[in-house]
């Protein structure tokens, strides 16, 4: 069999090219999140050429804001599927909760939340825009929640699910960030239920 009937398809190479960029962009950045990685010092890891990075990256900025997108898609994926999956409101109000602390309490995820929030991330041009495009997802899917509890009564007090959500996540993003900088909190079932006690009991939750 020659060399070129066994060599990968070339769809398959470029996969693999993307997929090395991104894991060692999340390494070298994850190592010091205050000090800029070149694009250089990425290609240098991932032992790809400076013609493989632009084949998939017009920038190092787009780079970082891909890394975040793609983040960000995977965690409102897996909180629609947890709040779909609660049989109330007030439940789906915890799952929530829980699931958006463990973007800081969670070993791996925590590791990726420190570089999607480091300086050379912060840095990128978009960055901006793509955070409070992330908070307003969060947003909606609450505020979907709240609604549903407005309706069937589980959530009597709730007046405005707009404002209401914000509230909620802000109140997590606090005790995200807190930690983020090592700053005491409570550990995360504490975190969680004191988060969702509280706004149970704002809404009028049994």
């Amino acid at each position: 069999m020659s060399e070129q009937a066994v060599a990968p398809p070339k769809a398959a190479r470029q996969l693999a090219e993307r997929d090395a960029i991104l894991r060692v962009a999340y390494r070298l950045i994850g190592r010091n999140p205050e000090s800029p990685v070149s694009v250089q010092e990425i290609l240098d890891g991932a032992g790809l050429s400076t013609r493989a990075f632009y084949r998939h990256f017009r920038s190092k900025d787009e780079l970082i804001l891909i890394m975040y997108s793609t983040a960000l898609d995977r965690v409102l994926a897996e909180l629609r599927e947890i709040v779909a999956r609660a049989e109330t409101p007030p439940a789906a109000l915890d799952a929530f909760v829980f699931h958006q602390l463990a973007v800081i309490y969670d070993a791996r995820r925590a590791r990726q939340t420190k570089v999607l929030n480091s300086a050379e991330a912060r840095s990128a041009s978009g960055f901006d825009e793509l955070h409070q495009h992330s908070n307003e997802a969060l947003r909606s899917i609450l505020a979907a929640v709240i609604r549903q509890g407005m309706s069937d009564g589980s959530f009597p007090d709730a007046t405005d699910p707009v404002e209401d959500s914000r509230a909620v996540v802000s109140a997590i993003g606090g005790v995200v960030s807190a930690r983020l900088v090592g700053r005491p909190v409570p550990p995360w079932s504490d975190a969680a239920a004191h988060l969702s006690g509280l706004f149970r009991r704002a809404f009028g939750a049994v």
